[in-house]
């Protein structure tokens, strides 16, 4: 009964803190948004009801703490106080009580999502399909979910001490202040968005690694649960931002907005827990001996000499052998993968803008006539190698045989830097046959019937012999085509096919009619991308506004960059140097975001995917180590006994797994290298047919490589903290007890 209404009571606190959240927040819009609040809310809630409830048993527990209990702390480690402290608190935790509080909550979230229990209360907008009150319940209503947030802050609220939430607020604030101030510095940086979260998020981690290397100093030991607190406050504080925010805070990242703020649930916790985590570990390590200790003299010998495997250590060897097989396995795809992946999207990035320009400027409106003296301006910008005016539209193309829709695209011939690509591309006739029709081969010979001549016939009828006959006519302006659309048309060079556009100035019977005009097949082209053989057609530039009905006036002007990484600097001075409204530029990753953002994705989830690899290595790791622990418990009280101190025994640990890590990650950096070399070098062939490109691609990006190879080692490093825990707590009274 006891555990009962200590659970009722938890669980209306927790309701009464998501209602008023919601009726605080009631102004923000439903939908997406209002789903992610409602859900951020309940887990908020659910966090801080457990909180409540451990610091409530860790005091009960105090209470009930006996002198001989304080007597026994007496005189022992930090750590062991720290684990004694820990393991009384969550001792003193009812577990049935929060098994109850889950249930309960449980239950009114499902009164609260399929009913109307709570109208009186809420607002319509609240409890509405989309509406944050709604999720809550929906949330509220998972048992299991419930179940972990409440242990979990209940678990925190057990392990907490003097100033504990204070200290995480601080450090929160300091945390918040100085990622402020390094987004500031690497906006400085370049002009490169991409570039510039990169350094953001590089400045970032470096400075979650000083906060927790200052708390564990400050704190004088692991302060693994400020540290968790730290990372709840401001992942929780930055999801609020993002989701209550204006909208152009979560469109900046180029993702769909349920994609952000569904990243935003977990990277934000877990990057900053990763990261304080390090940072306090380094800090106590350099300092938890009372003293700033960089050294790892005997601490490197005594790790390698537990490492080495003798008669009586030989599965111990061979389990360390697993583990550094795993890392090396891990390491090893993960480079190939992602490797390939990046040779796509490098390929695909090639084919693009070898078809298209690198920066693209248009003006609002259907008023651009001064287009000629834009393009004198933007040649004048340093770093552009190129700029014509082109004209773009829709239209129908036909021939004898078939029918597609297509892009035509009016372009100057005569610029020789515009064109260069597609000139290249051009493997069947000529791009210099837009200007001199004449000079296209003829159509091809067509067999027709001659009713002259009687040479044979069957039964009187018409002869069925044919004879060739070439038809002649005027000259017809040429037309480029992509060899997916020459298939489709089944047209060729010197063929005519007929484009019709539906704008038009022409008036019939029924009203405006489409224009139609004949075009000759000058050349067909392969890009390489279906999309764009399959679509896209050139016409020379005057023929494209006499076409469209456009006269003096062009679509826009076609911008190539001598740099296409240096393309963010250059849109800024042609900003500068040709204005702003009612111009408006836009590079290739803003034209092309959409397909940048998959592919990113897909290497993202790859990347996490693969990483359970090193992760499933990393709990042989922790085996590894703590059986060495058990193994060597009469070595390390001996080593305590003659004066190590804890953050000494540590270290020992922590060189052990990184001896692993480290060996493991070279390793595999060395087999992914050659292996991707290896596939560079002599390739991979590939069903032209099926995936349009000759071989499997492979671009090495030696950042990515690195960062690999450092998650590796990160991994193994956060393997060794427990079992270095556990073997800096070991007493030398009980190591030495059956000796």
């Amino acid at each position: 009964m006891k555990h009962f209404l200590l659970a009722l009571q938890h669980a209306l606190f927790a309701l009464v803190i998501q209602l008023g959240l919601v009726l605080v927040i009631e102004t923000a819009s439903s939908g997406t948004r209002g789903q992610a609040l409602g859900a951020c809310i309940a887990t908020l809630s659910l966090l801080v009801s457990g909180f409540v409830l451990g610091l409530r048993a860790r005091r009960i527990a105090a209470e009930k703490a006996t002198g001989e209990h304080t007597a026994l702390l007496a005189g022992r480690s930090r750590l062991e106080v720290l684990s004694e402290v820990l393991r009384s608190g969550s001792d003193a935790v009812p577990w049935s009580a929060i098994f109850i509080a889950a249930s309960l909550l449980a239950l009114v979230g499902s009164a609260g999502y399929f009913t109307q229990i709570f109208a009186a209360v809420l607002p319509d907008s609240a409890l509405d399909t989309g509406g944050m009150a709604r999720a809550a319940f929906a949330a509220d209503a998972i048992v299991l979910p419930a179940l972990v947030l409440l242990s979990l802050g209940a678990l925190l609220g057990a392990g907490s001490r003097a100033f504990t939430v204070l200290i995480a607020l601080a450090a929160t604030i300091v945390l918040a202040l100085l990622s402020f101030g390094c987004a500031k510095l690497a906006e400085q940086t370049s002009y490169d968005v991409a570039l510039v979260r990169a350094y953001t998020v590089a400045l970032i981690a470096a400075s979650a690694l000083l906060v927790g290397a200052v708390i564990s100093v400050a704190r004088r030991r692991l302060a693994f649960v400020e540290q968790f607190l730290v990372a709840l406050f401001a992942s929780y504080a930055l999801y609020f931002t993002a989701a209550l925010g204006p909208k152009e805070w979560v469109s900046q990242a180029n993702l769909p907005e349920e994609q952000v703020l569904l990243a935003l649930v977990v990277a934000p916790v877990m990057g900053l827990l990763i990261a304080l985590t390090v940072g306090g570990s380094f800090g106590f390590l350099l300092l938890g001996g009372g003293r700033f200790d960089a050294g790892l003299g005997y601490e490197t010998s005594v790790a390698l000499r537990y490492l080495q495997a003798g008669r009586r250590d030989r599965f111990i060897g061979k389990v360390t052998i697993i583990s550094i097989v795993g890392v090396c396995l891990g390491v090893m795809s993960l480079i190939v993968v992602l490797s390939v992946m990046s040779g796509f999207e490098e390929d695909l990035k090639s084919k693009i803008l070898g078809a298209h320009a690198h920066v693209v400027l248009e003006k609002t409106g259907d008023d651009f006539y001064e287009y000629s003296d834009v393009e004198a301006r933007a040649q004048e910008v340093d770093g552009i190698q190129s700029a014509a005016a082109y004209v773009l539209g829709d239209g129908m193309i036909s021939s004898d045989a078939g029918l597609s829709g297509t892009l035509v695209k009016g372009i100057d011939p005569l610029n020789t830097n515009a064109v260069a690509e597609l000139r290249q591309n051009v493997d069947k006739g000529s791009l210099d046959h837009l200007l001199r029709p004449e000079e296209i081969p003829g159509a091809r010979i067509k067999l027709e019937l001659d009713p002259t001549n009687t040479s044979t016939r069957v039964d009187g009828a018409l002869p069925i012999i044919r004879e060739a006959k070439e038809v002649t006519g005027k000259v017809l302006p040429g037309i480029i085509i992509g060899r997916e659309l020459s298939k489709t048309l089944h047209a060729y060079v010197g063929d005519t096919v007929k484009l019709v556009s539906p704008v038009s100035d022409e008036i019939g019977p029924m009203g405006p009619q489409p224009k139609l005009r004949r075009f000759r097949v000058a050349g067909v082209f392969y890009s390489g991308m279906y999309e764009y053989d399959a679509k896209f057609t050139y016409v020379e530039m005057k023929q494209a506004q006499t076409f469209f009905g456009k006269r003096d006036r062009a679509s826009g002007v076609e911008i190539k960059v001598s740099d296409v990484d240096d393309t963010p600097r250059v849109v800024e001075e042609l900003k500068r140097k040709v204005g702003g409204y009612p111009y408006k530029i836009k590079d290739w990753r803003e034209m092309n975001k959409e397909l940048f953002s998959a592919l990113l994705l897909e290497k993202l989830a790859m990347f996490i995917i693969l990483t359970f690899i090193i992760l499933v290595a990393s709990f042989n790791i922790v085996a590894t180590l703590i059986m060495i622990v058990l193994e060597k418990g009469k070595e390390i009280a001996i080593l305590k006994s003659i004066g190590a101190s804890d953050a000494s025994i540590m270290k020992v640990f922590v060189v052990q797994g990184l001896l692993v890590g480290v060996g493991g990650a070279l390793l595999g950096l060395t087999g992914g290298v050659s292996i991707c070399a290896l596939i560079a070098k002599y390739g991979v062939e590939l069903d032209q047919k099926v995936f349009y490109i000759e071989r499997l691609p492979v671009v090495m990006s030696w950042g990515e490589i690195i960062a690999i190879a450092a998650a590796a080692v990160v991994i193994s490093y956060l393997a060794t903290i427990y079992p270095a825990i556990t073997a800096a707590q070991l007493r030398p009274v009980e190591g030495l007890r059956d000796d």
